[in-house]
């Protein structure tokens, strides 16, 4: 039984055995990674002008924009955009809200996190998967 939701840019699938999700998902991550690679060679280049002035504000300023860089760099990097989701990887699916934006948190058994957003029809969505998928995996966990 196939099963089909719309995104605002793409769409979710469910069929018997997996979940198909077409996003913009891996555009995202290589935009946002581009961008905080910048950001840390932009820090990198203020630190070398501070050695050079002894501004105290350059060096502040490329320490919190260098660590900042980093640290969300890390994170986006080990962002998972899979587009094909076996049904027996999932561990558990529940929606999260955050400034009125609900997205779907797939946690997959090797806890690894698939996040899906800009969900059209949430309410909708969400009742699918509390019906129909909740004997499959573990909802809301």
């Amino acid at each position: 039984m196939k099963q089909t939701f719309k995104l605002k840019k793409g769409k979710i699938l469910f069929e018997q055995d997996k979940i198909i999700i077409k996003d913009d998902a891996k555009e995202q991550k290589w935009v946002w990674t581009f961008i905080l690679c910048l950001g840390t060679i932009s820090s990198v280049l203020t630190f070398l002008k501070y050695l050079k002035s002894d501004d105290k504000f350059e060096f502040w300023f490329s320490l919190t924009i260098g660590l900042s860089s980093i640290l969300i760099l890390t994170i986006w990097l080990l962002r998972l955009v899979i587009s094909e989701i076996s049904l027996d990887e999932v561990k558990s699916m529940k929606f999260k809200q955050r400034n009125r934006n609900k997205f779907l948190h797939i946690k997959l058994n090797n806890n690894r996190v698939r996040r899906i957003v800009l969900v059209d029809n949430a309410t909708e969505l969400e009742e699918y998967i509390k019906t129909n998928l909740k004997t499959k995996l573990n909802y809301g966990c």
